[in-house]
C-alpha cells in the first residue's frame, strides 16, 4: 500500500493534524485540521500532492479552532466528514461505526469511541495504524468533563477503550490528536502501539467502571480556557473566519 503519512504537531499545545494519501490516486484526506490552512496546504505539497480532497475531524474540539471548514470551503468539498452523533450546524457528511472510506489503496475505516465526546470516532488506516483522536492518548486518555454528565461520559470511554480499541491488534501503531501537551500525565512521545499501551497506561488499569471513574475525576488540570465559547465555534453556532 503505497500510503502517505505524516503528522503535523502544533508545539505550543501538542495539538496534531494528520496528512493521510494514496501515492496511487493523488487522494489526500486531512484528519483534524487546525485552523492555520495554509500551513497543512503548504505541508500537503510538500508531499505531493495537489488538491485535498477530504477533511475529518475526529471529534467536536475543546481545545483549539479547527480549520475543517477553512479548507472543506477553500477546496470546494461538500463537506466535513464527521460522525453522526455531531449536532454541528454547518454541512457535514455524517459517518457511523464501521464505515470505511477508500483513497485509492489507502482504506480508512471509523470506529465510534464515545466518551470524550458523545461524537468522537478513532479511524483505523489499513492494517498498521489507528488514530485515536483524544479517546486513547500517550500515556492517559482524554478527559470527560467538557459537556455531558461525567459519570455517564466515563461509562462511555470505558466501553469505546476496552470493547473497541485494545481489541485491536498489539503491534499496531497509535497515533492521537494530542502529544506533549499538558495532560493528565504529559508525555512527549509521538506515537505508541496498543499493547504498549495495553502494558504501560495508567488509564487502563482500573478494572471495573467504578474504579475508572475515580480516575478520570482525580487530579486532572484545569479545563482548556474559553472551552465552551470554542465547542461553539467548532459547532457552527458562532461565526468563525471561513477562507
Amino acid at each position: 500500500m503505497a500510503m502517505v503519512f505524516k503528522q503535523i504537531i502544533r508545539v505550543d499545545s501538542g495539538c496534531v493534524t494528520y496528512i493521510i494519501g494514496s501515492k496511487e490516486t493523488g487522494e489526500c484526506a486531512i484528519v483534524d485540521p487546525l485552523l492555520d490552512v495554509d500551513l497543512i496546504v503548504n505541508e500537503t505539497m510538500k508531499e505531493g500532492f495537489t488538491e485535498i480532497t477530504r477533511v475529518i475531524d475526529t471529534h467536536t474540539h475543546a481545545d483549539h479552532i479547527s480549520g475543517a471548514r477553512n479548507l472543506a470551503k477553500m477546496f470546494n468539498l461538500p463537506g466535513v466528514y464527521m460522525h453522526t452523533n455531531s449536532d454541528s450546524k454547518f454541512k457535514t457528511i455524517p459517518v457511523q461505526d464501521g464505515e470505511a472510506l477508500e483513497l485509492g489503496d489507502v482504506k480508512l475505516r471509523f470506529i465510534c469511541t464515545p466518551g470524550h465526546t458523545c461524537d468522537h470516532m478513532c479511524i483505523l488506516l489499513g492494517d498498521s495504524k489507528v488514530l485515536t483522536g483524544d479517546t486513547l492518548l500517550i500515556g492517559d486518555v482524554g478527559r470527560i468533563d467538557l459537556g455531558g454528565d461525567p459519570r455517564e461520559n466515563s461509562d462511555r470511554l470505558y466501553d469505546s477503550l476496552h470493547g473497541k480499541l485494545l481489541r485491536l491488534e498489539d503491534n499496531l501503531e497509535l497515533f492521537p490528536t494530542h502529544v506533549g501537551a499538558a495532560q493528565h500525565l504529559a508525555n512527549t512521545n509521538a506515537s505508541s502501539t496498543i499493547g504498549k499501551e495495553k502494558a504501560n497506561n495508567p488509564a487502563l488499569k482500573p478494572k471495573s467502571k467504578d474504579e475508572f471513574f475515580k480516575y478520570m475525576t482525580e487530579d486532572w488540570p484545569p479545563k482548556p480556557t474559553d472551552y465552551q465559547n470554542i465547542i461553539r465555534l467548532n459547532r457552527g453556532e458562532a461565526s468563525v473566519a471561513v477562507i
